[in-house]
């Protein structure tokens, strides 16, 4: 599963303010009690999203996004004529129920910011209330007092919204299968908030990229929207094994403290770069002159801090008659690679350069571009190495800086993707010669002056490349246009296989 990690803020409580317990009750679930997901609109979802339970929609009907969302330990329900119609009702009695509960003299938190850092509010279970709007914008703690199933209810007379990163915790680490949210309108659940409870919304309820939360999302007369989450229709606690604040639902590595997201650069087989290696000449520019498919793995912990990469790659051409190199560069100091497996750290460098050899010819026997001639078997590497003191995932990503090279005497030449720098051991004076238009002040590399790129990468695990010594233009009929558009138009030019896309008697 692709997954998205999340900050686990740590909040220094200056004062907290105490608030009055009272007998409050958590309501029956009744018919919805198997729901995690019930809107009456629609249903939606644009990523990933795991939800355990049922998820159902009435009157309404339409459910969309499954897959890439999916539903363990349950099934989809739609129509007032289903069961998500009596499971409205309940969810309707369940917050009738919440409504006629009174809020204790001095619960009223009108005015207070949920979670704020200064002077922040440590609660005790009880029934709490807002008279319109409700925002959380850091870390809000329930202390439950060592009873995981301790009762809080929130009744907010309008909107509750959340800003990223924010979380809802239990103080003896509990999920809160007794927390409940009623929403007199509207609910967001900012990016990657924790959220712990059960909401149930008189409108709409939109779960943000990478939210998660412990509880039921009801939506009594709008839509539920998510992107990327999680919700439970559980009345147990939600596991977490490593007890890294990570649901082991969505924990990539329930049983490592240390591990908690895989992050992809490809959902797919991965994608392949092509490289003229003549540069700064443009050459036969038939770009099949080392071609290499990559993915990248990019280990997160539960703070969202990139611990591990893991690289890998298959070679299927070497065009080139130049001894050609590959290697990645990663935005990283080089000390902060640690455990290196299956490539070389190259000496000098300040950044991390991963070097996964020096010869492509060595690495292959044969060309794989000229029809009819013995062709060499692809060959896979695998690259892996942990990272020490880490950067945050949203700030390293999945976008590296891969490279050809070889020495030309004392001059090393590097051809790297269009908008990539150089690294600092690429003799510069080459830049602005021949067909070469880098303009380095600008931030402008590797293109020529009429905007073609001396490399490529496209979205596919094996791209079909031109036969030797055919210009890539000619084969790919739409290729210059998307290049000169900065990859605008024609973004299928590579795949297209439409009248007037394609020379397929120039293709390998």
């Amino acid at each position: 599963m692709r997954s998205l990690g999340f900050f686990m803020i740590t909040v220094l409580f200056c004062s907290a303010s105490s608030y009055t317990s009272t007998a409050q009750t958590a309501p029956s679930f009744g018919a919805a009690q198997s729901f995690a997901v019930l809107g009456a609109a629609t249903v939606t979802s644009t990523g990933p999203t795991v939800i355990t339970g049922n998820v159902g929609v009435s009157p309404g009907t339409a459910v969309t996004g499954f897959p890439p969302a999916f539903v363990k330990e349950g099934a989809i329900y739609s129509g007032a004529a289903s069961i998500a119609g009596a499971a409205q009702a309940s969810a309707a009695a369940v917050f009738k129920n919440i409504t006629s509960q009174p809020v204790p003299a001095g619960n009223n938190l009108t005015g207070k910011v949920l979670g704020e850092t200064a002077g922040a509010l440590i609660l005790k279970p009880g029934i709490y209330s807002f008279d319109s709007s409700a925002q959380l914008n850091a870390t809000l703690t329930l202390d439950d007092t060592g009873d995981p199933n301790a009762v809080f209810i929130f009744k907010i007379g309008s909107t509750l919204t959340t800003a990223s990163y924010s979380k809802v915790i239990m103080k003896s680490g509990g999920k809160g299968p007794n927390v409940f949210w009623q929403i007199g309108s509207s609910a967001t659940i900012g990016t990657y908030t924790n959220f712990t409870g059960n909401i149930i919304a008189t409108a709409s309820i939109t779960m943000t990229t990478g939210a998660i939360t412990t509880g039921r999302l009801f939506a009594l007369n709008a839509a539920v929207t998510m992107d990327t989450n999680t919700a439970f229709a559980v009345s147990e606690e939600v596991q977490d094994r490593d007890t890294d604040g990570i649901p082991d639902i969505m924990d990539d590595y329930p049983d490592d403290a240390t591990k908690a997201f895989n992050n992809y650069s490809s959902t797919g087989s991965g994608s392949t770069i092509g490289f003229e290696d003549q540069w700064p000449v443009k050459g036969d520019f038939d770009l099949n002159d080392l071609v290499i498919t990559y993915n990248y793995t990019v280990v997160t912990n539960a703070k969202n801090i990139v611990v591990q990469v893991i690289g890998k790659f298959k070679l299927h051409a070497t065009g080139g008659s130049i001894n050609n190199g590959f290697a990645v560069e990663f935005p990283l100091d080089r000390l902060s690679v640690d455990k290196l497996e299956g490539g070389d750290l190259e000496d000098v460098q300040t950044k991390a350069v991963i070097v996964l050899f020096t010869n492509m010819h060595k690495e292959m026997a044969n060309q794989n571009t000229v029809p009819g001639a013995v062709q060499s078997e692809s060959k896979s590497y695998t690259v892996k190495f942990n990272v020490l003191k880490g950067p945050l995932f949203e700030s390293f990503g999945t976008d590296f800086n891969p490279f050809l090279f070889y020495m030309a005497g004392q001059s090393r030449h590097e051809v790297h993707l269009a908008g990539k720098a150089p690294t600092q051991l690429a003799d510069k004076r080459l830049f602005g010669e021949n067909d070469d238009d880098t303009n380095l002040s600008a931030g402008r590399y590797y293109l020529t002056k009429s905007g073609l790129p001396f490399a490529i990468s496209i979205p596919a695990g094996r791209f079909e490349y031109p036969i030797e010594g055919k210009d890539i233009a000619q084969a790919y009929l739409h290729f210059a246009e998307w290049a000169v558009s900065g990859g605008k138009s024609y973004i299928d030019w590579y795949d297209n296989l439409s009248k007037g896309y394609r020379n397929s008697a120039l293709i390998y």
